[in-house]
């Protein structure tokens, strides 16, 4: 599976095969990632199914992922940048926040590039 994932940026969502509850509703969605990494998807997603020895983050997250009685998949989408890449995370990140109350389980927090979402102003 990860020698098919292309060497271009983009985000991929890692899912599991059973749906989990939210403070709304239910998702299959564990984790939101962007990859702007020179080896891109592909580079991206296998640290995290065959990180190195320092790589704590990736060895937690691979640790966190298999602790689930459920298979994991990986859903892609390729981007034309690292700009593109990092707005369309920040946008699938503040999108599952809208409708679920909260980040998927293993993000922690959102996208350093995130959008700010604006509240028009009230008139008086």
């Amino acid at each position: 599976m990860l020698g098919q994932l292309p060497s271009a940026p983009g985000v991929y969502v890692v899912l599991f095969d059973c749906m989990h509850e939210r403070l709304v509703g239910s998702s299959d969605i564990a984790y939101i990632g962007k990859a702007t990494n020179q080896n891109g998807l592909r580079g991206r997603v296998r640290q995290y199914f065959h990180p190195g020895p320092t790589q704590s983050t990736n060895l937690a997250m691979k640790e966190r992922l298999w602790e689930h009685d459920c298979s994991l998949r990986v859903g892609f989408t390729t981007s034309k940048s690292k700009a593109d890449a990092e707005r369309l995370e920040s946008e699938l990140l503040i999108q599952f926040e809208i409708e679920h109350g909260e980040l998927p389980p293993y993000n922690r927090q959102r996208a350093l590039g995130a959008l700010i979402r604006t509240v028009p102003a009230q008139e008086h």
